[in-house]
């Protein structure tokens, strides 16, 4: 009987023995990816780093102990405490993670999520087997263990618990600068050639997508949203009538507002009426950047001659009004709160996102209520040192990179096309995608990234979001992608 206990035992020892070495041995040989799989795991993405070289190291040891005779019973109760942090680690991914990552290479790369949560689960109790005719062997010893077989099971998961909920702390409040990438986020893309790569979006309403041009400033190109077609819309401005620089157009539905912030002029006209055209501002401020907020209100970007700086301003009731506490800067000069002013249709978020302090400013343009987040690529090092010139005035004297390229505000989510490599980026994904980080705005954190693949070597230009479908302009063409359902859920929640 004995010699049958014996002899289980031993076999059990091996399988394990053979699993920790195949393990760990096959994440040394692909260690990058290995990290990279880590990085993307929905619970232990901000521990990336050392959690990769912990579990290699523990699985080495485990198996040395299982194959020394003197320390078998060390190294069966490892191989529980990690069996059952590993079944502890899946079971948290299928019930409470908000999507579920690609499974890991090797021999179990073909399990479903769901199977290897069994297989780990037979595994744990195969080790209960083993510890309980080990420990019986061995006549002098006390039973013991039927007080630490629980406790090894209780404080293995507790650990993976409490590493999730203090993972995703650190992801979403406190990042590190590592990246969470949504497995297949959008799919289904439709192509429309719009023959030029001068586009901008300018709105949308429940049919159409409207393009200005920066090369054709008086085209507005009215484009179906299903991209089964476009159209062009004449504004009857005459060029010559002051000496415009940069003509925008903003579309709200049904209706335009055309402008250039070097003259201070704004009109406004209705697309069902060609003549139309009228002036709803003159004469009243310079700006760079307008944001319409109702049809006689504004949320504006100017220069404050005072400063030496950019300042938020609003313009309602015929009244200008000047919140310099919104933009504040320790140093004269432009570049250090150089950023995108946003906001989404219905526009109950108004946002300000700095374009080298990576964060962005969540604003009330009637209250003046602001609060500023940080962007995930949050570099406490990027500092600007400014230099003062003969002419009194200031240039950068360091080069800082530029965190964002473009951004889009839909309901209470900010979509942000990064600039800025993470930790464990892949050179491949960086290469040939546009990477798309996607933030919380009500909630405060930052939900995950996904990829939007370069075409023809071009990179994503802008992009707009309605509803389920996110447009991209990149190249000379407008692209449609449908969100899939990871994303999707984000939205409901």
């Amino acid at each position: 009987m004995k010699k049958k206990q014996s002899l289980l035992i031993d076999v059990i020892l091996y399988f394990f023995v053979i699993l920790f070495l195949y393990a760990s041995v096959s994440k040394m040989l692909d260690f990058e990816n290995f990290q990279v799989q880590i990085s993307q795991s929905p619970l232990l993405s901000s521990y990336a780093g050392s959690i990769s070289f912990l579990v290699i190291i523990v699985e080495l040891i485990i198996a040395a102990l299982l194959i020394t005779p003197k320390f078998r019973n060390f190294g069966l109760y490892g191989s529980l405490s990690m069996m059952t942090a590993f079944t502890m680690y899946i079971y948290l991914i299928l019930e409470y993670s908000e999507f579920v990552p690609c499974s890991c290479g090797g021999i179990l790369e073909n399990m479903s999520w769901r199977t290897h949560l069994i297989f780990n689960a037979c595994c744990v109790l195969i080790l209960l087997v083993a510890i309980v005719l080990s420990e019986a062997c061995e006549i002098p010893r006390k039973k013991y263990y039927m007080l630490l077989v629980p406790v090894v099971i209780l404080l293995s998961s507790l650990s993976i618990f409490l590493l999730y909920v203090r993972s995703e702390h650190q992801l979403r409040k406190n990042n590190n600068f590592t990246r969470r990438y949504i497995p297949h986020a959008i799919e289904g893309e439709k192509r429309l050639n719009i023959n030029y790569n001068s586009f901008y979006f300018a709105g949308q309403d429940r049919e159409n997508v409207y393009l200005g041009n920066t090369t054709a400033p008086l085209n507005l190109t009215v484009v179906k949203k299903d991209l089964s077609s476009f159209s062009k819309f004449r504004i009857p401005l005459d060029p010559k009538s002051h000496q415009f620089k940069s003509l925008r157009v903003v579309v709200n539905p049904s209706v335009y507002y055309i402008y250039d912030g070097t003259v201070p002029v704004i009109y406004k006209g209705n697309l069902e009426q060609e003549d139309s055209l009228q002036t709803v501002s003159s004469n009243q401020m310079y700006f760079d950047q307008l944001n319409i907020i109702s049809e006689n209100s504004f949320l504006f970007r100017s220069e404050s001659s005072t400063y030496k700086t950019f300042v938020i301003g609003t313009y309602q009731d015929h009244k200008i009004h000047l919140n310099y506490d919104i933009l504040k800067t320790q140093n004269p000069g432009y570049i250090e709160n150089d950023g995108l002013l946003i906001s989404d249709s219905d526009k109950k978020n108004l946002i300000y996102l700095y374009y080298y302090k990576n964060e962005f400013v969540v604003l009330n343009s009637i209250t003046d209520q602001h609060s500023k987040f940080k962007l995930i690529s949050f570099n406490k090092g990027q500092k600007t040192q400014m230099v003062k010139l003969p002419d009194g005035s200031h240039k950068i004297k360091n080069a800082m990179q530029q965190s964002a390229k473009s951004a889009t505000v839909a309901g209470n989510h900010l979509f942000v096309n990064s600039n800025a490599k993470a930790t464990h980026d892949g050179i491949m994904q960086w290469n040939k995608a546009s990477i798309i980080d996607l933030y919380k705005i009500d909630q405060q954190y930052y939900a995950g990234s996904f990829l939007v693949p370069d075409s023809v070597g071009e990179k994503v230009k802008e992009m707009l979001v309605d509803g389920e479908f996110i447009y991209i302009l990149i190249g000379n063409e407008i692209v449609k992608y449908h969100f899939a359902q990871p994303i999707i859920e984000q939205f409901r929640r």
